[in-house]
């Protein structure tokens, strides 16, 4: 007998009911979607002819019963789910239109039942082997939440319903005597700024560490809860209950916090004490000092206080303590999820939340400390020159040019393939010191210290890598080819960039010793700019002049200058060449002639008869040009390496090597070559494919074993040895571990263990390139941009970590400038500037507060003048302090948690 012995609740009448009221009238498709998934049908044949209503709707074809059965016929579903016969019973069990959502809920309703079932009943056979009470709550929490989330339904409101509501709020607000309509902080010129704080606000307070933010927030809490009378709760992650009580009784009664702590204290000073804590005790406020708060349990809590005490404001202490409810892939993630957890508690409460945050140590390595927005951000940044790919155009473009715009670019997703995702904001994030990271394939970026890399385990801060580690870099690139440019074109820009001279007061020619070469470009220039060609001789090369067809003058150019132009191409030295954007749009097979006309200028096919070695490589002066070609071969999942060479007096050659047969094969199958450099690549080809191939440059790095491999052995219940035998190697228990995996055989292994994460990891688009140089470089303008889902993007053709944007709608730093001086002056004594860095509703700006250092309390600088309405609007037109109108594009706040200060 089962554990939990109960009949599992569904109906299939009344999911029939549903269905047929969809093939009655598709109308109501959508709004059956909006309630239920294809999983909340219980009975099989009903989830498959959902699944097809929903697919036949994301094509936007109407559900109809004679389009979904011929959709399912066209599947070879039709049978399966009892035929043409059984789709007329659902047909004939139709509800009416009218009272679809009412049955959907009851779909819905018996779904989560069983989920509930399903969730009692692990948690019983969990709990027969526990080895963490505490984990194993947590658990049971996060499936319950999981539910409860799920179980949303999204509604909508008309605007006239909307406007009407707001009116009357704006209506209340108006009969206020004072610019608050929020709970006032206590401090005048902050409550002037923000109006106080607002239901379903999240508000994040942050600094780095000795700027006092918990005594700002306590000080808040004082003037809220005991001066207002507020109900509110602080929960303290990081101090005690006894410590939060030391600091209240210090700033209420103005004694040195040292004293209270030492208890080194006058009988004055105790009789003040013992005054207060008669006003401290009555006074609404609740601490909760649980270590390592879950999102889970600051819910639950704040319900229950919201509830029984009617609690009117929350701040949590601090946010990098909390514990998310689920797992993430890093820690950014979580305080990311943990952040848009106290959002949707201020929501769903109607109270605000203010969450104090810690800053990384970024500030402090700037001139100027004040604290940005960028400072919250852990995923770090990037320079501006940094390459992002436009996914749609397939088009490179610098990060700082894309400030404030969204489209899609390539990413890592969740099973290691490359793919589109959606960019919502990119965006500047100030002055940082950066490091050069180099890799062995000669793919290079510059990055803040706290920018995360993607190692075969997780994501690592840039600070946190050293040479030999191995990052992901994509293998293929795949994009939008929505370019068109004539194949002539193509053909000629090719020869010019490699081997043409086009500058300005330089007669226009192109050079080589191949006549095929200048043949072709000579036939070219003519039909496409009526030019007539002149073709010299000299020794052993050929120089082919480009004469315009037509006499210059001050406002008529040459005809290739127009073109030039038109494409948006320099007239530069070789070292300055470049490829211009429309290369990067066109079609694969337009790549593939580019590069076949540009391989027969600077580029090398050569086979070593007396080795055997084949040599294909491109040589260029330009930098750019390397790593553009570099980044075109990649469409084609060849991967080539850079490297570079200087003679004395020369200028560096960055040379693009593709070594090994298979990516030897796919270039000249695929890109091929012109001109005498083809004359041997047949022969070449069928040496290549007889030759054995190499399988170990993309292998995958020898962590494998420990993190994945051997785990899944243990599992499936064999020896290394019986484990060696299968894989059909020699066993050797001191070397199994020491070397990298190749492709092949880690498919092998997955197929033996049944393990799916090795087989996406041996089939991948990921190449695990070795770093060779990380080097401090000095500080520079820096970017980073957010990609949805994915959380990350590729740059300078390696894959790194975005910013995470999170729902705060007030963020605040402070800072002290006395703290980073050894002499400040008189004025800096004691002052606190509070810097309100985002508003989603209204300006930011600086205010300047007292910080009583003893006391660890803020006061205000000005005097109160709330009552005074009069001086409320002159105050407002023209405030004590300077305030920035806040912008349409602010940054939205990332958190940057600084590892080394939890």
């Amino acid at each position: 007998m089962s554990d939990i012995d109960v009949i599992i609740p569904h109906d299939d009448q009344t999911e029939r009911a549903v269905l047929g009221a969809i093939l009655l009238d598709p109308s109501v498709v959508d709004l059956v979607i909006n309630i239920l998934k294809p999983e909340d049908f219980y009975n099989i044949k009903h989830k498959i002819i959902y699944e097809a209503i929903i697919e036949l709707s994301e094509k936007g074809e109407i559900p109809s019963f004679l389009i979904v059965k011929n959709y399912l016929d066209s599947k070879g579903k039709l049978e399966t789910v009892g035929g043409e016969g059984y789709l007329a019973l659902v047909l004939n069990d139709a509800a009416p239109s009218s009272t679809v959502e009412t049955v959907a809920k009851q779909v819905k309703e018996k779904a989560i039942v069983r989920n509930l079932i399903q969730i009692a009943q692990n948690i019983i056979q969990k709990s027969k082997q526990y080895k963490d009470v505490n984990e194993l709550i947590e658990e049971a929490e996060s499936q319950i939440f999981k539910i409860n989330e799920e179980r949303t339904i999204s509604h909508y409101y008309e605007l006239k319903d909307v406007i009407k509501d707001t009116l009357n709020i704006i209506n209340e607000l108006s009969k206020k005597e004072t610019v608050v309509t929020g709970i006032p902080s206590g401090f005048y010129d902050l409550d002037r700024l923000t109006t106080g704080f607002h239901p379903g606000d999240l508000v994040i307070i942050a600094a780095r560490p000795a700027m006092g933010k918990t005594s700002f927030a306590l000080s808040i809490l004082h003037n809220v809860s005991v001066v207002e009378k507020y109900p509110a709760v602080f929960f303290s992650l990081e101090m005690s209950k006894e410590q939060i009580a030391m600091r209240l009784l210090s700033l209420e009664a103005k004694v040195p916090l040292k004293k209270v702590r030492s208890g080194f204290l006058s009988s004055e000073e105790m009789e003040k004490l013992a005054e207060v804590s008669v006003e401290l005790s009555s006074a609404p406020i609740f601490i909760d000092d649980t270590a390592s708060l879950s999102i889970l349990d600051l819910r639950a809590k704040a319900r229950r206080l919201k509830k029984e005490k009617d609690i009117q404001l929350i701040i949590v202490d601090y946010l990098q303590l909390m514990r998310s409810h689920r797992r993430t892939e890093n820690r950014q993630q979580e305080v990311a999820e943990i952040s848009r957890g106290l959002k949707a508690i201020a929501k769903e409460l109607s109270i605000p939340v203010l969450a104090l945050a810690q800053l990384s140590r970024q500030a402090e390595l700037r001139s100027d400390k004040r604290p940005q927005l960028a400072d919250l951000r852990e995923s770090g940044c990037l320079t501006g020159d940094t390459l992002i790919i436009d996914a749609d155009t397939g088009i490179l473009k610098p990060i700082k040019e894309m400030i404030d715009k969204q489209f899609y670019t390539l990413s890592m997703d969740k099973n290691l393939k490359i793919r589109k995702s959606f960019v919502s904001k990119v965006f500047y994030s100030g002055k940082k010191v950066v490091y050069l990271l180099k890799t062995k394939s000669g793919r290079e970026i510059k990055a803040s210290a706290n920018h995360p890399f993607y190692k075969i385990d997780g994501w690592y801060r840039l600070d946190k890598l050293k040479v030999g580690d191995k990052i992901a870099v994509p293998r293929i690139i795949n994009t939008g080819s929505g370019g068109n440019l004539d194949e002539k074109e193509i053909i000629l820009l090719a020869h010019l960039i490699g081997d043409g001279c086009i500058l300005p007061r330089q007669p226009y020619h192109y050079t080589s010793k191949d006549i095929e070469n200048i043949n072709i470009v000579a036939d070219i220039a003519k039909k496409l700019f009526d030019i007539k060609p002149r073709i010299i001789k000299q020794n052993s090369w050929f120089h082919v002049y480009f004469p315009s067809p037509y006499k210059l003058t001050k406002g008529k150019k040459h005809p290739i200058t127009l073109w030039f132009e038109k494409l948006g191409i320099k007239r530069a030295h070789s070292f300055e060449k470049e490829i211009p954007e429309i290369i990067f749009s066109l079609s694969k097979d337009n790549i593939a002639l580019f590069l076949k006309h540009l391989w027969a200028t600077d580029g090398c096919i050569y086979f070593n008869r007396k080795s055997g070695i084949v040599s294909i490589y491109y040589s260029t002066t330009s930098r750019k040009l390397a790593y553009q070609i570099y980044h075109l071969l990649l469409r084609f999942g060849i991967l080539p390496r850079i490297k570079v060479s200087q003679k004395e007096r020369y200028r560096p050659s960055f040379n693009i090597y593709i070594y090994g047969s298979r990516d030897q094969s796919i270039f000249l199958e695929e890109i091929g070559c012109f001109g005498k450099k083809c004359n041997d690549s047949d022969k070449i080809l069928n040496l290549l494919k007889d030759k054995k191939r190499n399988p170990n440059v993309d292998t995958i790095p020898r962590e494998v074993w420990n993190l994945y491999i051997k785990r899944f052995k243990e599992i499936y219940g064999i020896s290394w040895r019986e484990f060696s035998k299968k894989l059909g190697i020699s066993y050797y228990s001191s070397n199994l571990f020491k070397y990298s995996i190749s492709r092949e055989k880690l498919l092998k292994i997955a197929h033996i263990l049944s393990a799916i994460e090795l087989h996406q990891l041996a089939t991948s688009d990921i190449f695990w390139d070795e770093i060779v140089e990380i080097r401090k470089l000095g500080e520079e303008d820096v970017y980073d941009m957010t990609v949805e889902e994915t959380h990350n993007f590729i740059a300078n053709d390696i894959i790194v970590h975005n910013s995470i944007e999170q729902d705060a709608d007030l963020v605040m730093f402070i800072h002290r400038p006395e703290y980073y001086k050894k002499n400040p002056t008189p004025e800096e004594e004691g002052l606190a500037e509070i810097i309100i860095a985002k508003q989603r509703n209204g300006p930011t700006g600086v205010v300047n507060l007292a910080f009583i250092k003893d006391i660890t309390r803020f006061e205000n600088l000005a005097k109160s003048d709330y009552e005074d309405t009069t001086q409320t609007d002159d105050i407002i037109d023209e405030p004590p302090f300077e305030i920035e109108e806040v912008s349409d594009n602010l940054d939205l706040l990332e958190f940057d948690e600084d590892i080394a200060d939890l």
